[in-house]
């Protein structure tokens, strides 16, 4: 992916790899159950995963958010980061979010702004404020 990415002239520092979260194999047993079948994946394997993940971002120069490690940081109860033992929740999200807008702030905050802030367009006449034909 990383390859892709730098061959359609995305640089190495513009990239932010996630790993997989780690899967609650009590929860996601129960799901699978459900469907006729048994458990499909285990929590070592998603780790296996996420350090495949952290490597390829090391080689590549990338920076990576390691969902996998931070959810079971101090062995914290992380089953409530994910829906059915495999996917994100809300809180799930909110823990990405949180985690994941520090790295994105960094890459884009020196960004030159090139449209002018949402409250600052002229409702009437909005091509004023885009088009730089006003005052706006």
């Amino acid at each position: 992916m990383v390859q892709y990415l730098r061959s359609v002239d995305i640089p190495g520092e513009r990239i932010i790899l996630i790993t997989p979260p780690p899967l609650c194999e009590a929860a996601w047993e129960k799901e699978c159950v459900l469907k006729g079948c048994k458990l499909n994946r285990l929590n070592s394997v998603a780790g296996e995963y996420a350090n495949a993940c952290v490597t390829v971002a090391k080689d590549c120069g990338t920076d990576v958010l390691d969902l996998w490690t931070l959810m079971q940081k101090d062995k914290q109860d992380f089953s409530s980061y994910l829906s059915d033992g495999l996917h994100l929740s809300p809180m799930g999200n909110e823990f990405l979010f949180l985690n994941l807008w520090p790295l994105l702030d960094k890459k884009v905050s020196s960004l030159p702004w090139l449209l002018p802030y949402w409250k600052d367009v002229e409702e009437a006449k909005p091509e004023l404020s885009l088009l730089g034909d006003g005052d706006h």
